[in-house]
């Protein structure tokens, strides 16, 4: 397995390439779908299933091109019912941005056990960040936690819909899972769960 970190859009997002052999798992196509695919092409594979943190467009700026491709696409209930209501524009307050309509293939919720290219998932609804956010848990050593969780940091919560409560929670709800984990985070260097435990600023 192969777990190759790109940058895509603007906003500087973390896409991670699970790769297994021929097959490939995209986490958060936030755009640059050419760059996506030639990434892929270096590898050998092809994109089968897209996963998704949460609703906000540097996170799903790719995403209706690779189901195009052929990807499934899975996404939170609650964060995809946003989109199609939102006609797939995102309005973060200060800013918005509209992409490219797509239909998931699997709306997902807590709890949900998922097997994609011969690896497990777990799937952690984390709001906060956003109404739906979820991070995803990857054969119980790694998670991909979107904008939940940063390197001594967390997601922005001064963006419509957006609770800082709830974001403490979720992320005390992490803190609270059984040993340690790499932590993959939606932007920035990737980190750890034991490391976050003891240095994260913003959770106590």
């Amino acid at each position: 397995m192969i777990i190759d970190c790109i940058e895509t859009s603007k906003n500087y997002t973390d896409t991670y390439l699970i790769i297994e052999g021929s097959d490939a798992l995209v986490v958060d196509p936030g755009g640059n779908y050419e760059f996506i695919i030639s990434r892929l092409a270096m590898h050998g594979a092809t994109a089968k299933y897209v996963l998704i943190t949460h609703w906000h467009f540097d996170h799903v700026g790719a995403v209706a091109q690779l189901a195009e491709s052929g990807a499934k696409v899975y996404i939170s209930a609650i964060d995809y019912d946003l989109l199609v209501k939102g006609d797939f524009y995102v309005d973060l307050g200060i800013f918005g941005e509209r992409v490219l309509p797509f239909t998931a293939d699997v709306t997902v919720s807590d709890g949900d056990k998922l097997c994609l290219c011969n690896h497990n998932f777990t799937v952690i609804a984390t709001p906060g960040h956003s109404p739906g956010g979820v991070c995803y848990v990857m054969d119980g050593d790694c998670i991909f936690s979107g904008d939940t969780l940063f390197w001594r940091s967390m997601g922005r919560t001064d963006f419509p819909l957006c609770s800082h409560s709830e974001l403490v929670s979720s992320i005390k709800r992490l803190f609270a899972l059984d040993g340690d984990y790499k932590v993959y985070p939606g932007h920035g260097k990737s980190t750890t769960l034991d490391y976050e435990r003891k240095n994260n600023p913003y959770v106590h």
